[in-house]
């Protein structure tokens, strides 16, 4: 056994909880090794003098106090789990409560981007260059709808013609016959 292995044992082997064979082992390696078996005598003189302690009898009064805290755990506890079940949106217990916290996290994240964005003045400039954008590709977009329009009236105009030119080719040949 090393030195790891003894000291997370040395109490059990002490208190006599140990089986015979492990109890072999530990007794082998504090016969080898100094400092455990020094932990091990220190721990032999703290017990003993613990158990030199005289015994100490509570009062009776300590003693029924003692023993009526069960009861009033009972009846304190049972306006805690009331209360818990009506805690509204409005109360404080429900914005601080745990599960709430991620949603405070990121509304706060918002916020403060928010105010960078709005109210300072790199946060005017970016503002500008986004309004600048979004106005050149409104601009654009009407540009384009407005040749689609054109587009649009063109290709009419030539179904029109186109119609008419039919219409007027078959006009005279049904008056031939």
């Amino acid at each position: 056994m090393n030195c790891h292995q003894v000291r997370k044992n040395l109490s059990a082997y002490l208190e006599g909880e140990l089986s015979q064979a492990r109890a072999t082992k530990i007794e082998a390696h504090l016969a080898e090794c100094q400092q455990c078996r020094q932990l091990a005598e220190e721990l032999k003189s703290i017990s003993q003098s613990l158990a030199s302690l005289p015994a100490v009898e509570p009062s009776p009064a300590l003693l029924s106090k003692l023993y009526s805290i069960p009861g009033q755990v009972e009846l304190e506890s049972r306006p805690v789990i009331e209360e818990r079940k009506r805690v509204s949106v409005f109360s404080r217990k429900f914005w601080l409560s745990p599960a709430f916290q991620p949603v405070l996290v990121s509304l706060t994240v918002i916020l403060i981007v928010a105010s960078l964005l709005f109210f300072t003045q790199p946060g005017h400039s970016v503002q500008k260059s986004v309004s600048l954008r979004i106005h050149r590709t409104y601009s654009q977009v009407q540009r384009v709808l407005v040749k689609a329009g054109v587009i649009t009236d063109r290709l009419n105009g030539y179904r029109e013609s186109f119609l008419a030119s039919i219409r007027s080719d078959q006009l005279p040949k049904s008056d031939q016959n």
